[in-house]
């Protein structure tokens, strides 16, 4: 009983924390519920305001999206360098390409993962057909992961 009670103190206050426990862990309110851009730490505001965009149009976790960015470190309006190197002039036209581009095939099992814990959005990411026998990517995700937070 006692570990029950604990239970329930303390993983709503780790995921809280960014602690990526729950499926989303620090995502903003869960899959597709996007938090404002300044609600997110740790990138720079253009990539914020991206990550908001492609959160609301795919259902990733926030936190793990600008990780993404991060590790990628594109420019402000593609910077998952979707293309590679292509330009879209605005943030918002290159945040709506970036999703349709993560809805399409090579994508699937990213998009599979919506839902998921934070974890399990990364490495399927890793382990993307783009990013075949890439060493290290998974590592230099988790290493961009800390350093993202997402206020709710």
């Amino acid at each position: 009983m006692l570990l029950a009670v604990a239970a329930t103190l303390l993983v709503p206050a780790i995921a809280r924390a960014g602690g990526g426990i729950a499926a989303g862990g620090g995502t903003g309110g869960g899959p597709g519920k996007a938090p404002e851009a300044s609600a997110i730490s740790g990138v720079p505001r253009a990539y914020a305001r991206f990550t908001v965009i492609v959160v609301r149009r795919t259902g990733l976790s926030a936190r793990v999206v600008g990780a993404w960015t991060l590790a990628e470190g594109g420019p402000d309006d593609n910077p998952l360098n979707i293309g590679p190197g292509e330009r879209f002039g605005t943030v918002r036209r290159g945040a709506r390409a970036t999703a349709k581009h993560l809805r399409g095939d090579l994508y699937r099992d990213v998009m599979n993962t919506v839902g998921r814990s934070d974890m399990a959005q990364i490495d399927a990411i890793a382990a993307s057909p783009w990013c075949y026998r890439c060493k290290g990517y998974r590592r230099l995700l988790r290493s961009t992961y800390s350093r993202v937070r997402v206020d709710d």
